[in-house]
């Protein structure tokens, strides 16, 4: 990637954190520009190498809308306002999205001519076309494109009955982000009264601008919404500019640590940061009314921050409404975070996907999946590995095969209490198939009514049959069961408790098809 000069921005006059509990539109706490006379570039902050890639397609049966380079250069820049007040309010003042600039100072737009008319870019299935001819456009120009993250604004292709402007694609895509221009783009509009469109256009490129930065969706926690309104990542594309919006902790939290935001050159950015979630323990503690999430990790790559989403799986498939909250790592290796469920907008009896989100200092974002309810207003946390009896003089008594020669994959992995190692059946010579099948010598007798089970990412098992013995030639079924398709831990709970010394994993079917298994630990406990 080519090194890009650090250039300067905008400081905002309120680029301080916000102390007050007053909620003001964002239209009275961000300027409103004469765009023909304000600059992207005046009075400035260091922000960094890399800048958002901002690029004008105009199919080949339309022309650039009138004025579009002074709109644009407002819209940008109110946008980069709004983005460094609430990097300042969370704690990273100085730190806000980069900007290219032209030779006269102004917002360095990308003008690229398409080849084909605007009904070969429709809003669906249209971005895969724009981005082709983009990226041409880019290797034809390359000192031009300074980031992995593209805007491309396309003018509008009609209008509706009551003058609403409608166009090609519209919507995040990765680190790509695409929104419409029209001739009433202008910040000059934003809260009047009688505009009727500039809020949700101006408001919904910044929201499409945040997916190309990086953001999912997210509705932030009850407290915050109280007080600062509405989140831009949630509905907030239809209140910019007239009523109070914000990006939330977990926002930036993500942002922080995207490319466009970095004070620093990389040559390893969005690579595979090399991280494993080791450990989490997850409870409801009910004396502070909280979820309590806590673990470990390992990575190859920093953890700088962490953010947490709460989505209700029954009536928010987008995410708009996620309840989120945001930490720092403890250390270079765990997490901990407390949800008051007073942050909590949907309870009763609902159904919450819960995602860690694990942001790492050259922007990379590794995700933790699991699930829990809320039952009659209160929390019922089940997901999260368990105290589980100590491995230590454990031993494998028995396997059918292991990889040794290719990778490490020894069976003695499936007990060595990392998340990251793992076992896998021989596959780099005399390959053996299902069932495939490890003993564990537990070195005592121990009353278990669970186990606990962590797959690899893949050649995961899909049934298993358990069996135990005291003695390591009598065997007793203790059940067949069939493991969840995922790498986050997972429990088996037995009806009843039982008492032995040795168990054995007898896998007899994989997710899938092939004949190779792989897992990367087992455990057993007794609540």
């Amino acid at each position: 990637m080519t090194k890009i000069a650090p250039f300067m921005v905008v400081a905002l006059a309120l680029a301080v954190a916000i102390t007050s509990c007053q909620k003001q539109p964002e239209s009275a706490t961000l300027q409103k520009l004469d765009n023909k006379k304000s600059q992207v570039a005046v009075n400035g902050v260091a922000n960094g190498t890399y800048m958002l890639n901002v690029v004008y397609f105009v199919p080949s049966d339309l022309d650039t809308v009138p004025g579009y380079r002074e709109r644009l250069n407002g819209v940008f820049l109110y946008m980069q306002q709004f983005t460094t007040k609430w990097m300042n309010q969370w704690g990273y003042a100085g730190r806000t999205m980069g900007l290219q600039t032209d030779s006269a100072g102004r917002l360095k737009i990308s003008l690229v001519r398409g080849q084909l008319g605007k009904s070969s870019y429709p809003y669906e299935g249209g971005s895969g076309a724009v981005m082709s001819e983009v990226n041409a456009y880019f290797a034809a120009h390359p000192a031009e494109k300074k980031s992995d993250h593209i805007m491309v604004i396309i003018p509008t292709y009609s209008y509706g009955a009551n003058g609403d402007p409608s166009g090609g694609p519209f919507y995040g895509i990765g680190r790509w982000c695409f929104a419409l221009d029209y001739t009433g783009l202008d910040t000059i509009n934003l809260g009047k009264p009688d505009d009727k469109f500039s809020t949700k256009w101006i408001g919904g490129m910044a929201h499409e601008m945040g997916h190309g930065i990086n953001l999912p969706h997210n509705g932030g926690a009850q407290s915050q919404n109280i007080q600062y309104g509405t989140t831009l990542m949630g509905y907030g594309n239809g209140t910019l500019g007239k009523a109070p919006t914000y990006f939330s902790p977990a926002d930036v939290a993500i942002l922080a640590n995207g490319q466009v935001f970095s004070p620093v050159t990389r040559s390893d950015w969005y690579t595979d940061p090399g991280c494993q979630v080791t450990r989490v323990y997850a409870e409801y503690n009910s004396g502070s009314a909280s979820i309590i999430v806590s673990g470990k990790f390992s990575a190859t790559k920093a953890v700088k921050d962490i953010a947490y989403y709460n989505r209700n799986t029954g009536n928010d498939n987008g995410g708009y409404n996620s309840v989120t909250f945001a930490s720092k790592p403890i250390g270079t290796d765990s997490f901990r975070i407390s949800m008051p469920v007073s942050d909590f907008r949907d309870k009763g009896n609902t159904n919450y996907e819960f995602t860690i989100r694990l942001c790492h200092e050259n922007g990379s974002i590794t995700s933790y999946v699991a699930s829990y309810s809320f039952v009659n207003d209160v929390p019922v946390v089940t997901f999260g590995d368990k105290v589980v009896y100590d491995k230590t003089g454990w031993t494998v008594a028995a396997f059918s095969s292991e990889e040794t020669a290719a990778e490490n994959g020894a069976a003695a992995n499936i007990i060595d209490g990392s998340g990251s190692s793992f076992w896998h059946s021989r596959w780099s010579s005399a390959a053996t198939s299902y069932p495939h099948t490890i003993t564990i010598d537990m070195g005592q007798t121990l009353d278990v009514n669970r186990f606990t089970f962590k797959q690899r990412n893949s050649r995961m098992v899909k049934d298993i049959q358990i069996l135990s013995s005291n003695n390591n030639s009598t065997w007793t079924p203790i059940g067949n069961f069939t493991l969840a398709a995922t790498s986050n831990p997972q429990h088996i709970v037995l009806p009843s408790t039982k008492n032995f010394r040795y168990f054995k994993l007898n896998m007899t079917s994989s997710y899938d098809g092939e004949q190779f298994a792989a897992m990367c630990e087992v455990g057993t406990y007794k609540d």
